[in-house]
């Protein structure tokens, strides 16, 4: 990646009239240090009033959907960070999925210090900065060449782009790797704002813990009803024939709940983790 990679970047008169500036980052994730990093693509899209951030998959899969005039792939977010906002504002609406689908409303002001640390990367000078937020202590790196106070997921409110972000115990590291100008505004509304036509449900943070948490008490539950109504539900293509060959399954349930997300925001997590 050269420096010229972001070039459109640099020109902010022509970024401010533009459509959709698409910065990719990559992003590497674990629950702790002894497990093994899960890695996604992850789209930052500045628009001229709006900012998505969301798995880079939902764009591919939409681009699919597109050509075909109609939903035939769909795609949940394997990250949990799906989010927008205005642009210059760090108050994000971010969408979780988990059988349902919500939005969550925050305000997400980062208090940053700044530091004199620089270093380089393809190209770029980078100065650094850090924060505390969401139960992690974070390291960023800037370009001040870069006049777009952005970055992924809900960091921002540096005096240029960020480049990468890490927490102190690099469970989360996001590097960014690409940039393409996009010709119109991207529409997102299909896998952001709803899900393939779902609308999104308000709710908040401590409610959404509430649903996951029940569900996760009882995953078994809309089965049972259904055995004791006569049905024979599957899972993974295995038919259950009772209740009590039902409850072998919950454990097994309850474990894919559980890794089902790694949560970013440590304070937000629900209670089982």
């Amino acid at each position: 990646m050269r420096k010229t990679m972001l070039l459109l970047g640099l020109c902010i008169a022509s970024f401010y009239q533009s459509q959709t500036n698409r910065f990719t980052y990559e992003l590497q994730y674990r629950r702790e240090a002894s497990e093994e990093y899960r890695k996604e693509l992850m789209n930052l899209d500045i628009n001229p009033e709006s900012v998505k951030f969301y798995d880079k998959k939902f764009a591919e899969y939409d681009s699919v959907n597109t050509s075909h005039q109609q939903a035939v792939s769909r795609y949940s977010t394997k990250t949990d960070q799906v989010l927008s906002r205005k642009l210059n504002s760090s108050k994000n609406s971010q969408y979780r999925d988990f059988f349902e689908y919500f939005v969550i409303k925050t305000d997400d002001d980062i208090k940053w210090n700044l530091s004199s640390e620089t270093q380089e990367y393809n190209g770029y000078k980078l100065q650094k900065a850090t924060a505390d937020f969401g139960g992690r202590s974070w390291i960023a790196w800037f370009s001040n060449d870069i006049n777009i106070k952005e970055g992924p997921y809900k960091f921002r409110g540096l005096p240029g782009l960020i480049f990468i972000v890490e927490d102190t115990d690099k469970n989360f590291i996001y590097k960014l790797i690409h940039n393409t100008k996009l010709a119109q505004t991207y529409d997102s509304t299909n896998f952001v704002e709803t899900h393939y036509g779902k609308p999104a449900l308000a709710t908040t943070n401590a409610q959404f813990n509430t649903f996951i948490e029940d569900f996760y008490a009882n995953p078994t539950k809309d089965l049972a009803e259904g055995i004791k109504k006569g049905e024979k539900p599957s899972f993974k293509n295995e038919t259950i024939e009772s209740i009590e060959e039902l409850n072998r399954k919950k454990g097994m349930l309850q474990k894919g709940i559980k890794s089902r997300y790694i949560y970013i925001e440590k304070d937000k997590e629900p209670a089982f983790r």
